[in-house]
């Protein structure tokens, strides 16, 4: 029931904690594409190791095992790890579905 979601995720805010263990996804920026490990996913934002440094604002396309590929905008990045926010933010049952492992396929 809703109830027992909203205790288990602290509280009616709808805060749905971030995913901490790396979920391996499809990178593309321009002609370039790669597998990148996306660390800290949440609904509006990700980390993600890969093996460059794209500047600070570039538009990537991050595509998540079961889900078509999804436009971000770096906002950071040092050290082989970009910090991206996603131009539409998934909604929340997608989310817990990709934390839970139900969407396993590449699309």
């Amino acid at each position: 029931m809703w109830l027992d979601r909203d205790m288990q995720f602290g509280g009616p805010s709808g805060a749905i904690p971030a995913a901490t263990a790396p979920i391996q996804a499809a990178y593309r920026r321009g002609i370039l594409r790669a597998k990148v490990n996306v660390r800290n996913l949440s609904c509006l934002s990700a980390a993600i190791d890969g093996m460059e440094n794209p500047p600070v604002g570039t538009l990537v396309w991050l595509t998540l095992p079961g889900l078509e590929a999804r436009a971000a905008v770096v906002e950071t990045s040092k050290d082989f790890r970009a910090f991206v926010r996603f131009a539409q933010p998934f909604h929340p049952a997608v989310l817990d579905a990709i934390l839970s492992g139900s969407l396993r396929s590449y699309h």
